[in-house]
Order: C-alpha cells, then structure tokens, then sequence
C-alpha cells in the first residue's frame, strides 16, 4: 500500500501523460475474448505507479451552489462535455435541449478517444482547459480527485437535499475519502446470456423453464458440456457453450471467487487476496472448464472466428452462453434478430439456494473543479442522472437506471428476463478495486493468466508472484478510501 503525497511536476514527471488501458463500456474488464465486442483495451504504462493526491493551486474553495435555473437574456453559454461513453451519451443526446431550455445553456460535446482517456484528461487538467463536465475512466480518476481537479459537489447535493446512498445504486467511485465526487449516470451489471434454442437442440435444461432460475456452477457446467461439440466430425471443436473472460478480474474470475465464499481484495486495506485459499481453489475450478472440460471457447479460437467474420461467439451462434453485462443487451437484440431465441439468467451459485454474486459497474460523471461555470456544470449532471435520462433508460433497456426508482421499470420485459439485472442489487454484490493503478493490475493479471494457460504453470505459484506485485503496484491518497466498506456489498 502506498500514500503518495506529489507535487505536480512530480506528477508530470511520473508518466501520468502515458496511455494506460481502457476497460469495457461499464466496467473495468480485463482483456476480453475477440468476440465479446464490448469494449476497448489498451496496454497501460507502468509508469503509472504513481500519482497526486493534493495539489492546493488545483483546489479552489466551492462556490456557494445555486441549484435553481437563471436563464439570462441573451446568448446561450456553451457547456462543455467531454466523453468516450458514446454508447451511454448518444441516444440521450435528442434530450438535451429540454436542459439547454431551461438554462440557456449549450452543450456542446467533445469526443476523447477510448485508447487515450487518461492521457487526454490529464493533458486536459494541466493545461487548465478541462471540459466542465466529464465521463471518465472512473476506476482511475481517484488520481483526479486527489489532485484537486474534481468539483466537490457535496454542497449542492445537500442544498438539494439529495442523498445519492440512498436514492441511486452507487459502484463504488462517487463518494472517495468522504467526498462527493460523482454524480451517478447508469450501471451494469454481469449475467448469462443464453441461447434458448440451441439449449433445446441438444436437451440441455433451460435455466428458467427447467430450473427456474435457481442453478448452480454444476448446472451451467452441465449445460455447457451438452452443448459443446465437433460438428464436422473432425474432433475439433466448433460450438462452445460458454464465452467468458475466464482470464480477467474481476469479470469473471472475481465473481467465481466471491462466490466461492473468498474474496480477491482486502478493500478496507487497500491489498489484493488472490494467493487466498479460496482464491487458488476458485481459479483452479475454471482452469479444469477451460483446459480439461474445453466447454469455454478460448482466446485464440475465438480470435479465429473474427477471421472467419464471426466477431461475436453467442450472438454469432457458437456458443450457447455468454457471460457479459447489461449494456450488452442493445448489441445482442441488434445481432440476433429473429434468428434465435434468448433470455438472461443469474450468474449461478455454487450451491442451490444461495445467489451468486455478480460485479456492479458504471460510468459517473464529474465537473472540472475550476470550471467557470461550475453551478451549471452541476445541473447538467443532476439533468443526466434525473427523471428524463433515467426513465429513458428504464423504456429503451439499454442501461440499467441509477436512479432507483426506474429500475422496476426496467426490469418489465414481456419477453426476457430483464430483472436479471436489477435483481443483483438486491442480493450481496461485488464492485471494482479501485485505486491509481487499477487498470494497469488488471492487465497484468491477464498477462499473468497467460502462464497458466498457455506455458502451463502452477496456478498456485502464478497467484502468489503477481499477488506479491498487484500489492507493489496499488496507490492511493492520504485516505483508506474503503474504509468501512463491506465487500460483496450487502444491500
């Protein structure tokens, strides 16, 4: 564990310019199969072992909120947003002149690329001509907070009197070391995509016909080895019946191991757990799916249908589950079709009776703390996790509301499963280790995984070296952030 305290040449100095990678749509995802589609990544710098965490010329006294709107006369003020999150911004974007109405305001939005989020921002913070508003790499920007160039927006949420705890359902990142920060936006959650029809083919259980939703990892195990098969009667396998990231963390490794009774992370003391007994035991049980059973298709195969134009396995038709989160749920409705039958099911328990426990994420917007305009900067955040945006998600199903109070709503599909989603908030649920170098460990972990399944090596001694470096590499602020914290979180 590290309490970094660095000037901000210090900061420059250290590399906080470089690239480092950037995760899935609404969660930080380790390098995911070619077919997953759900996302960037890019390698990380390990320059990135250190950061700020007080900059005073970078932390000026909160402006005393004005909540109400003023429109003034004249011509509209632009408000800049900046954002990589196009699958979360622009199907709100027809809604943003309600906001510009009522505020005369203008938003005008600036596109950062996906491979350069924390390169561009921190250019951007430096200069001082950060947008004043950002959706960022959330499990990251607790540099940004530590630094000084994130608004506090405590006062305005009080003035409001809005309780975010209790109103929306938080990931982890919008309340750091007692300080509001983020303003929730939307979340995702992880499930089981599932074709009904190829289940059917081969007489495998359907989760929710036959098992009602209550399934365990031997159920999902036998399912899959029902449906995985060489159809060409070459004995080389073209149908999987899953396609999981069984080499990143924490989707999907974190959940088997949360499941599993352990945990990979000692949030309240800033340390990684993965050389932990039920670790080793967790990750051994999806070795023998991967390497022995050979029910999960895996990188390279699924590198290999991307050259043959399948860039997707489930939606594609060569696997018959597919382990991915929410916001997933546009790309599977847009590439299936009519061409088969789906629905979603629990991530499985690994005893009947007992749920699962599934990884919470999502994107929270900020404000630039030097903004010249931070009591708009303010409302266009609180318009983007309010009434028009949430209830817009809940209709469309293309995000899972934050605001609570949607999700029902949501969850009402005639056809599918949809509560799937919202149901893990209402169960004990995992959420990202956060920290300066949150990303960068995450790489590494699959780099590390490698050694298992491609050199072969003892899982054991692979946990217990890079658990010894994860722990080298974890930075922070002049707080324990998750101090207090329960993880899985209990609702």
């Amino acid at each position: 564990m590290k309490d970094l305290r660095l000037t901000r040449r210090t900061f420059l100095q250290t590399g906080a310019l470089s690239t480092v990678a950037i995760v899935t749509l609404d969660g930080c995802q380790s390098t995911p199969p070619a077919t997953n589609n759900a996302g960037p990544t890019a390698a990380p710098s390990k320059a990135e072992a250190t950061a700020p965490t007080s900059i005073s010329s970078q932390s000026p006294t909160n402006p005393t909120p004005k909540t109400e709107s003023n429109p003034s006369v004249g011509a509209p003020v632009t408000l800049t947003f900046g954002t990589w999150f196009t699958e979360g911004t622009d199907p709100i974007t027809p809604l943003f002149p309600k906001f510009e109405q009522a505020h005369n305001a203008k938003v005008k939005v600036e596109l950062i690329p996906r491979d350069q989020i924390m390169t561009k921002f921190t250019a951007l913070f430096v200069a001082g001509t950060a947008q004043d508003v950002q959706n960022g790499d959330n499990f990251s920007w607790s540099k940004f907070y530590d630094a000084g160039y994130i608004l506090d927006i405590g006062s305005y949420l009080k003035t409001d009197n809005i309780d975010i705890q209790k109103d929306y359902s938080l990931i982890g990142s919008e309340i750091w070391c007692g300080k509001s920060y983020g303003m929730p936006f939307q979340i995702g959650t992880r499930a089981v995509y599932y074709n009904k029809n190829m289940l059917k083919a081969v007489g495998a259980p359907d989760p929710w016909d036959v098992l009602k939703g209550q399934w365990t990892f031997d159920d999902m195990l036998k399912i899959a080895q029902q449906l995985t098969k060489a159809s060409k009667g070459n004995g080389k396998i073209d149908q999987w019946g899953i396609d999981m990231s069984y080499d990143g963390i924490p989707e999907v490794m974190g959940m088997f191991i949360w499941t599993f009774g352990g945990n990979w992370a000692d949030f309240a003391n800033m340390k990684y757990t993965l050389d932990s007994p039920i670790s080793i035991d967790a990750h051994k049980y999806v070795f023998d799916w991967v390497d022995n059973k050979k029910v999960v298709v895996t990188n390279q195969d699924a590198s290999s249908l991307v050259q043959l134009g399948v860039n997707n396995t489930f939606t594609g038709g060569k696997t018959g589950m597919w382990v991915r989160a929410s916001a997933s749920t546009p790309q599977v409705i847009k590439e299936v079709g009519d061409r088969f039958e789906w629905d979603v099911a629990p991530w499985p328990s690994q005893k009947r009776g007992t749920p699962g426990v599934s990884l919470v994420s999502g994107n929270p917007h900020t404000a630039y703390a030097k903004s010249k305009q931070p009591d708009l900067a303010y409302q266009f955040m609180k318009f983007l996790a309010g009434d028009d945006v949430q209830k817009f998600f809940a209709d469309g199903k293309a995000q899972i509301p934050t605001l609570k109070k949607y999700q029902e709503e949501y969850s009402t599909d005639p056809k599918r499963h949809m509560s799937v989603f919202t149901d893990i908030l209402k169960v004990p649920y995992g959420i990202h280790f956060r920290h300066y170098n949150c990303v960068q460990v995450y790489r590494e972990y699959t780099d590390a995984m490698q050694q298992v399944y491609i050199q072969k090596q003892d899982v054991a001694q692979v946990l217990k070296a890079f658990n010894s470096k994860a722990n080298s590499e974890v930075a922070y602020g002049s707080c324990t952030p998750y101090r207090g914290w329960t993880v899985p979180v209990q609702p």
